[in-house]
């Protein structure tokens, strides 16, 4: 039988463990699951991940095009080996305490392997995994030897195995191997019906149960007769399909699990993730092929962030059930799996109380701050919170009660988020913990409760400002409902939110309304755009140089000025050379371990003096498009430095000062537009909204902060033109 061998399909998404390793307990490791990709021959560099984890921002620019021709770049491809090894031998050099004997003996084998065998390893590695490769699919130009690198990975019996050499492979495995034209080619040669269309899938079910209910025939001189097994059974032509599939593939090659758990276990030390990504290599890469360029900066590489290899397997076990909440957190919709995500996280209490009582002893504060976030505690205390979330929307609201109860009496883990939990405390004491809502004196106690957690919520120095707003909202309509009297009201006069100017823009809407999409509308060229866009438009008509950046131009300048206060050498902060931020950046400690220097900073600020530190990192970085968090290259240097002037020192230090302190918190939620006119020396922030849209607490204290620097706003709403109006 020929066919002719189009693209490799869709793989299965379960596969048989070929290889493990076990840990001291004798319990397979098997770290994460994995994302899918589309195509079985998508690459980590061809398919780049733009979630940085140090902030919220991602500054614009496109890495699908970073490594996407390799006809046309001379690109020494073995740096990929020469990646994987310096994440491995700084790993070992440091901290091979985390590992055991029989993952030693893995890197040791793996170093042993013949070059052409270590290149398609990691090759192999960086695609998807946990899934078959035909060898007659892979050509890698920097493996001389394809035939034998692949058949040292499989003789070496650790690093991978031939499909070959798997016993009982299930014929839908195999089938997956085919494209969709090959698929249709062996239906056509073995005359099976149903393949005129259809998709894979369907393909390979029918060529499954169709073979299943067919015997194989064996002529002979006698003629036509049935075949059976050894065991009497009649042998169907599933058998017979199985070996001309195995025969037109030709030699496939998995690479094991064990090894890949103990090699991503190795990279998880080393880039110091807080969260998984398998793709955390690929910085790596990209600088060492000079794709990415990483700011200069003292590493301080700490061997105290895992103290013993308990806590590592701790912290990988937290991690793999976070990636699982997370993914169903993110699928959308939430309320059909709410008894799911109840079943995952319910045994995560247990973990956290025990993880919080063993903490609580010899708590370090000072060196702790900034290596709590490797724990399993750390990621724990973030799912309690979802498991909170989950119990809530299920109408369990005692024990939702008594977890954000937990949370707020511990004051080692996730500070940041103390406001929330106030929040949500002082929600359900208010709606659902009195039982008897015809008991008057109940309800009053409940309210009472509410209105004093609001209160200790904004005492506590951990309630960051973001959520001030609406704890005073829920205090001021407690007391209303209390009837509590005007002598002994809160007052919030002194703290009330300044309001913006507010505009209208009437524009041509293209596009109906729809829950969960952004509306098109049309600008004043004519063209398709967003609804900022079309107002962006009209601001330009009255004179206004501009650009739809949410924020993105202020961080740009933030970046530019405070670049060499972000590179302070600060111990623990900076763990590899691959970083974009400090490690400490969305924490309050960032400013607090660098206070004198941003005061500083912001004095110089105030005397006008930014754009001389524009120009020195500019005339520094610039060619190199060196990566710093929240750096968009793409702004002309001419019109940063006019925005820079425009915006004036006094309000720029006050922006800046925001950034400073709570830069995880306030990286978002800034105006959609930011214009300026450069010869009046004038510039104004603007928030779009359509119809419908609301201000979130984030964009009201943006605002805030803004015009009580005096910086004008507008709250700008884009509405569709009616005939009436002109």
């Amino acid at each position: 039988m020929s066919f002719s061998f189009g693209p490799v399909g869709d793989c299965p998404e379960e596969r048989p463990v070929l290889c493990e390793l076990t840990d001291e307990n004798g319990i397979a490791q098997r770290l994460f699951k994995r994302p899918k990709f589309d195509e079985p021959g998508d690459d980590i560099v061809d398919v780049l991940d733009e979630s940085d984890r140090l902030s919220t921002d991602s500054p614009t620019d496109d890495n699908s095009q970073e490594i996407a021709d390799e006809d046309s770049q001379e690109v020494e491809w073995t740096l990929y080996v020469d990646a994987f090894l310096t994440a491995l031998n700084t790993v070992l050099e440091n901290e091979s305490y985390l590992f055991d004997d029989n993952e030693h003996r893995v890197f040791e084998a793996f170093k042993d392997l013949e070059d052409d065998c270590k290149k398609l390893y990691v090759r192999l590695f960086l695609r998807r995994r946990n899934k078959w490769f035909r060898i007659d699919m892979l050509s890698y130009r920097e493996i001389l030897d394809l035939e034998g690198a692949w058949m040292g990975l499989v003789k070496s019996s650790i690093f991978a195995s031939s499909l070959s050499s798997v016993p009982d492979i299930d014929i839908e495995e195999i089938l997956s191997l085919f494209s969709v034209e090959e698929l249709k080619c062996l239906g056509t040669q073995l005359n099976y019906k149903g393949f005129k269309g259809g998709n894979k899938n369907e393909m390979i079910w029918a060529l499954k149960t169709q073979s299943e209910g067919q015997s194989c025939l064996d002529l002979s001189q006698s003629g036509l007769s049935l075949l059976y097994d050894g065991k009497g059974r009649r042998r169907s032509r599933l058998h017979k399909l199985l070996n001309e599939s195995m025969e037109v593939l030709g030699p496939c090659v998995m690479l094991c699990e064990g090894p890949i758990a103990v090699f991503e276990r190795a990279h998880l030390v080393f880039f110091r993730a807080t969260d998984f990504t398998e793709k955390s290599l690929r910085k790596l890469i990209l600088a060492r092929i000079s794709k990415r360029n990483f700011p200069e900066y003292m590493v301080f590489r700490s061997t105290e962030v895992f103290l013993n290899r308990q806590d590592l397997l701790d912290y990988e076990k937290a991690l793999e059930i976070q990636s699982q909440v997370d993914d169903i957190f993110n699928s959308g919709n939430i309320t059909p799996k709410l008894h799911i995500l109840y079943d995952i996280l319910e045994p995560v209490n247990e973990h956290w109380q025990r993880c919080l009582s063993s903490t609580q002893v010899g708590h370090n504060e000072e060196r702790d701050h900034y290596l709590i976030r490797f724990t399993a505690a750390w990621s724990y205390t973030r799912m309690m919170y979802k498991l909170a979330t989950v119990l809530s929307r299920l109408a369990r609201h005692r024990e939702a009660y008594s977890i954000y109860t937990a949370l707020l009496g511990q004051r080692i883990y996730r500070r940041g988020k103390r406001g929330d939990w106030y929040q949500r405390k002082a929600l359900i004491e208010n709606l659902y913990m009195c039982d008897d809502k015809k008991n008057v004196k109940e309800v009053r106690r409940w309210k009472r409760k509410s209105l004093a957690t609001c209160e200790e919520g904004l005492q506590d120095p951990d309630t960051h400002m973001i959520y001030h707003y609406d704890l005073q909202k829920r205090i001021m309509r407690l007391e209303r409902e209390l009837r509590v009297l005007p002598k002994d009201k809160h007052v919030f006069f002194h703290v009330a939110l300044k309001e913006p100017i507010c505009r209208t823009f009437y524009g041509t809407r293209i596009s109906e309304v729809e829950i969960g999409r952004k509306t098109i509308w049309r600008n004043l060229e004519g063209e398709e755009c967003s609804v900022e866009e079309m107002c962006l438009s009209n601001y330009r008509a009255l004179g206004w140089k501009g650009y739809h950046t949410e924020g993105g131009i202020i961080k740009t300048i933030f970046a530019y000025i405070f670049w060499d206060i972000l590179f302070l050498p600060v111990p623990y902060v900076f763990e590899t050379e691959f970083q974009r931020a400090p490690l400490d950046l969305t924490t309050e400690a960032f400013y607090l371990s660098r206070a004198s220097e941003i005061n500083r900073r912001l004095a110089d600020i105030e005397n006008n003096l930014a754009a001389d530190f524009i120009f020195e990192v500019y005339d520094r970085e610039f060619e190199r498009k060196t990566e710093c968090v929240g750096m968009d290259w793409n702004f002309d240097i001419q019109e940063v430095l006019e925005a820079t002037e425009c915006i004036g020192g006094h309000a720029l230090s006050a922006i800046c000062k925001v950034l400073c302190e709570e830069y995880g918190h306030r990286s978002a939620g800034m105006p959609d537009l930011f214009l300026w006119k450069p010869e009046q020396k004038k510039c104004l922030f603007s928030e779009v909204k359509s119809e419908n849209d609301r201000l979130s607490d984030t964009q009201r204290l943006w605002i805030d902060v803004l015009v009580g620097a005096s910086v004008p706003v507008e709250l700008c709403a884009g509405l569709e033109k009616k005939d009436d109006v002109k």
